[in-house]
């Protein structure tokens, strides 16, 4: 993530659990010229034990595109012609990826950026008879290759140039009329359109304005799926968010403090059919990056496809008051299309979310975070959202088994949302603890994210029909648990949901008594974490994942970090053999952010072929200055594509 998540403010943690009144957002006085605010809708569903926040849905606002420019793709992106990037082919289903010690642009060509997380995650094009295809790959903070899918070989380099090289995203961008999108960002996500048959291209970046940090939205579609095409153009917009994010309580309207507005972070894209849809994170940079709630905005997908001048973006937020914060809701999924079929005519978007513990069972009334040092804080509800012709609404709360968020850090209060627990071989092993006591988030050693207080990338929406498999509109999603008490190990909650007419039930739910379990470490040893799932077009659901794990003289393999798929077949009751894909033989030790947007997609050519992505080490990443020489292990991380069909070996 781009943002601190570390301590709350005291104050900010205060909660005024008996306080009625809501306050609103202010925005600038002047956006009411431009946009008509409507009455805030507030939840009022609340179980016992559940979230009881008074959070509350307004909007709509807009924000009018600043501008948009079209370049020619193989003009920003130059194609490798030499034989070191036509001949090859994929080995055992494998490809390597993005490195940051190969071929990355600089004169010594590897990484030396200051981007230690680096939200790698990829789009997969379709085989099309006459035409080549690619995996696009993205990296922090502007690199983007292509892959081929029949060799296996990166195919973007400099002008001239006879070996591959990632290329910066910004040239897609006008540096006149987009400056702002010439910036670098994090959380950048890249989606396969299959509506439009485009890759997508969408960041959240800041600038300043008068020392005041800004926002704008910058989304780029191909005109093809051939990224190698001499024909392919780029269509890139950009919307500044001045008008649609909040103003912060105490900005005096956006007028006073070196900060006016909530920062946007965790940003995520789905197509739809009737838009793109984009959600983002309200956190306040005055209180300690802390979780007001979360926004959610449309895109004119039908224009912005065919480089026209596109609609305004629309958008709603999601917020609770000031004394009830954070909000238990955060970091929410937007469903993308992943399957031949997309939604009925008319079908609303879906939106989904985890519901943080909270502290109705410690005898308060639900509107804090459950902070029980003893007895484990437990959820018991997922939060979905919709929009459809009347707009945003929700949230509806899914009852789903219990669980315990990864790394749920109830040591100190306002230590809950800081979800570092995932150790390494380089991790001290007394730093390692169990429930409710300290563990190595709250040390000087290495550790790692679970973000265990939201779902992963990505929720996928499939429309399927089969004789004697699925039937039906799912959704699939995953996240990160608490398995064992005693020190805290992760696996992974799955959820297969039906969902029809904006209604969703659940159909495949892990870690109850009964049904499939989640997917863990069968010795109780390695920590699983960084999942994403999707479904093929027979209902088998996979699961790329990373594991790691404490030090262990006698573990063979030993417990770095690695990246791992296994396949949940449609109605079993439990997974299969898991395939390891790659192991690492070092750590990330410099940073405690990982691979935050791992992906699992499905080839759109046969709706069968699952493509992944994951990170891993061979050197230990360590260093933090000197990173520009090529000799430092500030910048060491590895990335490997793959894909394979459930059946078939990888």
């Amino acid at each position: 993530m781009a943002a601190v998540r570390g301590l709350l403010e005291t104050l900010g943690r205060t909660f005024s659990y008996l306080a009625s009144r809501v306050e609103m957002i202010r925005f600038r006085h002047w956006v009411v010229t431009v946009v008509l605010l409507a009455t805030p809708s507030f939840a009022t569903i609340c179980s016992s034990g559940g979230d009881c926040q008074q959070g509350a849905i307004a909007g709509p606002y807009t924000a009018a595109q600043v501008a948009e420019f079209t370049s020619i793709s193989n003009q920003v992106f130059p194609i490798c012609q030499s034989s070191t990037c036509t001949q090859g082919s994929w080995s055992t289903d494998q490809t390597e990826g993005i490195d940051a010690q190969q071929n990355i642009g600089t004169k010594y060509q590897f990484y030396d950026v200051n981007y230690f997380n680096i939200d790698a995650n990829i789009a997969v094009g379709p085989t099309v008879s006459g035409k080549n295809a690619q995996v696009l790959e993205w990296v922090n903070g502007q690199f983007l290759q292509a892959f081929d899918k029949v060799t296996g070989q990166p195919i973007f380099t400099f002008q001239g140039g006879t070996t591959a090289v990632p290329r910066q995203v910004s040239g897609l961008w006008s540096g006149s009329t987009q400056a702002e999108c010439q910036n670098s960002a994090g959380n950048v996500q890249i989606v396969y359109d299959r509506l439009d048959n485009e890759f997508v291209i969408s960041r959240r970046v800041s600038y300043g304005m008068g020392g005041v940090p800004r926002y704008a939205w910058c989304i780029a579609v191909s005109s093809g799926s051939d990224l190698s095409d001499a024909s392919t153009q780029w269509y890139a917009y950009e919307y500044k968010l001045d008008t649609v994010i909040p103003c912060l309580p105490h900005s005096n309207n956006c007028t006073t403090g070196s900060n006016y507005y909530y920062f946007p972070d965790w940003p995520r894209i789905g197509t739809w059919s009737n838009g793109f849809y984009v959600t983002f994170d309200l956190q306040d940079p005055t209180a300690g990056y802390s979780e007001e709630g979360f926004e959610a905005c449309q895109l004119d997908r039908a224009d912005i496809a065919q480089g026209k001048a596109s609609n305004p973006m629309t958008c709603y937020t999601y917020t609770v008051p000031l004394g009830q914060r954070p909000s238990l809701i955060h970091s929410v999924d937007v469903a993308d299309i992943d399957s031949a079929n997309g939604p009925p005519s008319g079908e609303a978007e879906y939106f989904l979310s985890i519901v943080n513990p909270s502290n109705a069972q410690q005898g308060w009334l639900g509107r804090g975070m459950c902070g029980s040092k003893t007895t484990p804080c437990i959820s018991k509800q997922l939060a979905l959202f919709t929009w459809g012709a009347n707009g945003f609404a929700g949230p509806a709360f899914i009852a789903v088994n219990p669980y315990t968020p990864g790394c749920y850090n109830t040591s100190r209060a306002g230590d809950e949302v800081n979800t570092f627990c995932v150790p390494e071989p380089s991790t001290n092993p007394n730093d390692i603890g169990g429930y409710g006591m300290r563990t190595c988030g709250d040390y000087g050693t290495p550790c790692v994210d679970s973000l265990g207080d939201r779902m992963a990338n990505r929720l996928t929406y499939n429309h399927l029909s089969s004789s004697g498999g699925p039937n039906g509109e799912f959704l699939t999603a995953s996240h990160v648990v608490m398995e064992s008490t005693s020190n805290q190990r992760t696996g992974i909650r799955y959820y297969i949901l039906n969902v029809a007419n904006g209604k969703a039930s659940v159909l495949v739910n892990s870690g109850g008594a009964s049904g499939p379990p989640d997917l863990q470490d069968p010795n109780g040893t390695l920590f699983y974490f960084m999942p994403s799932a999707a479904l093929d077009q027979n209902g088998n659901l996979g699961i790329a994942f990373t594991t790691s794990g404490a030090v262990c003289s006698t573990c063979q393999p030993p417990n770095n970090p690695a990246v791992n798929f296994d396949v949940l077949p449609w109605m079993a009751s439990s997974f299969d053999q898991p395939t390891p894909i790659v192991q690492g033989a070092g750590d990330q030790e410099n940073t405690d952010r990982w691979g935050e947007y791992a992906a699992t997609v499905i080839d759109s050519s046969d709706n069968l072929t699952f493509y992944g992505m994951g990170e891993y080490y061979n050197t230990s990443q360590t260093g933090t200055t000197f990173c520009s020489l090529p000799a430092s292990n500030c910048h060491t991380w590895q990335t490997r594509l793959f894909r394979g069909k459930y059946g078939a070996p990888f």
